[in-house]
């Protein structure tokens, strides 16, 4: 079964990139561009992980992933922010006393595969990793 892995992120050209990626290094991709629906659409496709932006218009990545860390059914899915003020996101990545680390933009896609990884190990939400590309 392939690690189910949600985009929220305002730009479609970046969500499109993301998911192209992730499909071909072997996780199921779930886009959602609208801030606002991204707590919805969490609950419904149950992800193992969640990449964030932080700078969105009408909620921003600071208030999505406080409403992530106060929902019982998602409150220890993993979160990986993505920001391209990483200083300024610093202080998100501990919200709700769950260490979430912030990857800055432009993003980097090994370091981005890297850290997934690493967070579905840690977390073990994902009941099979996809195989190494070689």
């Amino acid at each position: 079964m392939k690690a189910r892995i949600l985009i929220i992120d305002d730009n479609v050209n970046l969500t499109t990139l993301l998911s192209r990626v992730l499909t071909k290094h072997g996780y199921e991709p779930v886009v959602q561009n609208d801030s606002v629906q991204a707590v919805e659409t969490a609950r419904r496709c149950e992800p193992d992980l969640i990449l964030l932006d932080v700078m969105m218009p009408n909620l921003d990545g600071g208030d999505v992933l406080a409403v992530l860390r106060n929902d019982l059914q998602l409150r220890n899915v993993p979160v990986v922010l993505l920001t391209a003020l990483a200083r300024e996101a610093s202080g998100l990545g501990n919200l709700g006393g769950i260490q979430s680390p912030v990857l800055g933009k432009p993003i980097q896609l090994g370091v981005l595969i890297d850290e997934i990884e690493a967070q579905l190990k840690r977390f073990s939400t994902a009941p099979n990793l996809p195989a190494q590309s070689a």
